[in-house]
C-alpha cells in the first residue's frame, strides 16, 4: 500500500485498454460537471453505490486521473488478489462485520488516506459503505469526516481537502447496451468545518459534513426515498417519462434520464406524503401485480408502449430482419459465442446480481484480447492471406453490433407478436397499463 497513490505509465496503459472494453458496455454515456473537480488540490471522490466495481470505473473512467480507492477489506483475503487491487490503487477499509481485531488495521489505511492527501493526490471513497441495487441512497458512514479531521489534525488544520460529490446514475444495472449518467458536483470545501470541530466538537462536525454531503450527492442522483415503496417508482420510471419528459419541456433521451426521473421520484413521493394509506396501497398492488405480469409474459415496456404494433409496421421489422441477417452472420459466429460466455453462464453462480456486470466486464478484459488474436490466425488459416484476415477481423466488429442490434430488433418483434394474443394475462396486463398511466399521470400534473 506503501506507493498506491504514486502516478503508474503501466496503470494508464491498462485504463487505456480497460476504457474501451467498459465504454463497449454503454450505448450512450454521458459525463457532466468536470469543471467542478478543482486543480492541485487534495481531493475526495465522494460517490454513491449502486453497483458493485463498475462504479469505481465510472468515475475512473470519466476523468483522466487516477485516485485511489478505498474499499471493504474481505476482497483483499487472498495475497495474490490483495497485490492486484493494490496496483490498480485500491486500498482495504475494514468494517466492524471484519470483526473487532481487524478494526485495528485500519490505521493503515487510514494513515495511507491521509498521505494521500497530504501529498495532493485523489482519494475516493463511496461514503455509504455498501452497493444497493435500487436507486436510492443507504445513509452515509463516518469514513470521510473521519479522514478529513485526521489530515486536518495532521497538518496543523492547514489543509484545504475539497470534497466532490459523484452521482453514477444506471438506465439497467446490467444489461449490455445500457445508459449512464455520471455528474459531478460542486465541491465541499471542508475548511467551513474545522471550526465546528474546535468549537463543538469533532462528533457535531462530522454529522454536519455527512448530512451536506448527503445533500450534495442527493442533487445529482435518482434517490428514491421510500425503499418500501419502490415499485411505484419503478414502475412509474417505466411507464411515466415521456409524461415527465413533457411536463419539463425536455426531450425524453438517455442524456435526460436523470432529471426526468428525479421529477417522477420527487412528485410520487409529494403524492405519498399526502395521500391516504388505501390510495398508496391500490398503487403499490398494482405496480407489483403489474411487473409481474410483464415478466410471466416476457414482454418489455417499450412492446407495450408500442402496442398494438401495425400490419404496415410488422412487416417493416420482418423485411428488416431479413435484409440484415446476412450482414450479421460474421459477427455473430466471430463474437456472438464469446459475448454470451463471458455474461450468462456465471450468473448462475453469483449471489448478488450488482455483480453481474463486474463479472462480464472482468473476464471479457481478460478473455476478448485472446479470442481477438485466436480469430485472427483462424481466418488467416481459412483464407491463406494475413491481409484479408485482417480485413475480415476489422468488419467483424461492426457486424458484431450489428448482429446485437438485429436480436434486440427479432427480441422486441416477438414480444409485439406475444401482445397481440388476447389472453387473460395481456388483458389484464394492457388494463394496468393503462390504470396505472392515468394514476402517474395524474400524480405528476398535480
Amino acid at each position: 500500500m506503501r506507493k498506491v497513490e504514486k502516478k503508474s505509465l503501466g496503470y494508464a496503459l491498462l485504463r487505456s485498454y480497460a476504457h474501451i472494453i467498459h465504454r463497449a458496455s454503454y450505448r450512450y454515456l454521458h459525463v457532466n460537471g468536470l469543471e467542478n473537480i478543482p486543480k492541485n488540490k487534495p481531493i475526495i471522490f465522494a460517490a454513491n453505490h449502486q453497483n458493485a466495481l463498475l462504479d469505481p470505473l465510472m468515475v475512473i473512467f470519466a476523468t483522466n486521473l487516477q485516485p485511489v480507492f478505498l474499499a471493504r477489506a474481505d476482497i483483499f483475503k487472498k495475497k495474490f488478489i490483495a497485490r492486484i487491487l493494490n496496483y490498480l490503487k485500491i486500498a482495504p477499509v475494514y468494517r466492524m462485520r471484519d470483526g473487532k481485531e481487524s478494526l485495528e488495521k485500519n490505521a493503515e489505511s487510514f494513515d495511507t488516506s491521509v498521505r494521500i492527501l497530504k501529498n495532493n493526490r485523489i482519494l475516493a471513497l463511496f461514503p455509504e459503505g455498501a452497493h444497493i441495487g435500487l436507486k436510492s441512497m443507504l445513509p452515509h458512514k463516518k469514513a470521510i469526516p473521519r479522514i478529513v479531521f485526521m489530515a486536518a489534525e495532521n497538518t496543523n488544520f492547514d489543509i484545504d481537502i475539497q470534497i466532490v460529490p459523484v452521482g453514477i446514475n444506471y438506465s439497467h444495472y446490467y444489461k449490455f447496451g445500457r445508459d449512464a449518467v455520471i455528474n459531478f458536483g460542486k465541491p465541499i470545501g471542508t475548511k467551513n468545518y474545522y471550526d465546528l470541530f474546535h468549537t463543538e466538537g469533532e462528533v457535531k462536525a462530522s454529522n454536519a459534513m455527512r448530512d451536506d454531503l448527503y445533500k450534495a450527492i442527493d442533487q445529482l442522483v435518482v434517490n428514491v426515498p421510500d425503499k418500501t415503496r419502490y415499485n411505484i417508482y419503478e414502475q412509474a420510471f417505466e411507464i411515466a417519462k415521456p409524461i415527465a419528459a413533457n411536463q419539463l419541456n425536455i426531450r425524453n433521451t438517455s442524456r435526460n434520464f436523470v432529471k426526468i426521473e428525479k421529477f417522477i421520484s420527487e412528485k410520487i413521493a409529494q403524492y405519498i406524503e399526502e395521500s391516504d394509506q388505501q390510495k398508496i396501497d391500490d398503487i403499490q398492488s398494482k405496480a407489483q401485480k403489474y411487473k409481474e405480469l410483464k415478466q410471466k409474459i416476457g414482454v418489455e415496456e417499450l412492446a407495450i408502449m408500442n402496442h398494438p404494433i401495425r400490419p404496415f409496421n410488422l412487416f417493416l421489422r420482418t423485411l428488416a430482419i431479413l435484409l440484415l441477417l446476412p450482414f450479421s452472420v460474421l459477427g455473430t459466429l466471430a463474437h456472438g459465442w464469446i459475448f454470451y460466455l463471458t455474461r450468462y453462464p456465471v450468473r448462475n453462480f453469483i449471489k448478488d446480481p450488482q455483480f453481474y456486470s463486474t463479472f462480464a466486464f472482468g473476464l471479457t478484459l481478460v478473455f476478448y484480447p485472446l479470442w481477438v488474436i485466436g480469430l485472427f490466425f483462424i481466418l488467416m488459416a481459412m483464407v491463406n492471406s494475413w491481409l484479408w484476415a485482417m480485413v475480415l477481423l476489422v468488419i467483424s466488429f461492426p457486424s458484431g453490433l450489428l448482429a446485437w442490434e438485429l436480436l434486440q430488433l427479432i427480441r422486441h418483434t416477438i414480444q409485439a407478436l406475444r401482445l397481440k394474443k388476447k389472453t387473460r394475462h395481456n388483458i389484464t396486463l394492457l388494463n394496468l397499463h393503462q390504470e396505472l398511466s392515468q394514476l402517474y399521470n395524474q400524480i405528476l400534473s398535480d
